[in-house]
């Protein structure tokens, strides 16, 4: 075998191993707490929140806000995170892709405090899981963050009553 041979069949073995799948596992890794982190750098711990079914998506709201009762009312006062995923249990990883916004899945941080209408951070890192879906509550949990500096990051467990 020549020279040149060998060095080709080296280089393209280093080229297969060094370009193999990086498995560095999933994206997220879920604490078994009560949903806690920062929304713009400030403190949050979930208190309260509701959801909803529409045209077979789940929309779920997540608050820290004490006074909040459920049912009642859609606002939740202060730093809240949004999200819609399918309305049934399973793992939602996030991702934006402007490419397929169809199968991109992001969460939203909101500090109303963050300028005149408030400030919306878009979560593109982590994931979403429902545990359980029944008539009167959805559980979950989360490990979401900003993405960029993270100044927006969350993870723990949320029970949310499911509302007509």
């Amino acid at each position: 075998m020549s020279l040149f041979s060998r060095i080709t069949i080296l280089a393209f073995a280093f080229l297969v191993f060094s370009c193999g799948d990086d498995d560095e596992g999933p994206a997220y890794d879920f604490k078994d707490q009560t949903a806690q982190g920062l929304i713009n750098g400030k403190s949050w711990s979930f208190v309260s929140g509701r959801s909803s079914v529409s045209n077979g998506e789940l929309s779920v709201s997540l608050g820290a806000d004490t006074d909040y009762v459920p049912c009642e009312s859609f606002s939740i006062n202060g730093l809240n995170i949004f999200f819609t995923v399918d309305n049934e249990v399973g793992l939602y990883e996030l991702k934006f892709d402007f490419e397929d916004l169809d199968n991109s899945q992001t969460a939203t941080f909101y500090d109303p405090d963050g300028g005149e209408f408030g400030l919306n951070i878009i979560a593109v890192e982590g994931a979403i899981e429902i545990l359980s879906v029944s008539s009167s509550e959805v559980r979950g949990r989360l490990d979401i963050r900003d993405g960029d500096d993270n100044s927006s990051s969350v993870n723990g467990n949320f029970t949310v009553t499911l509302c007509e």
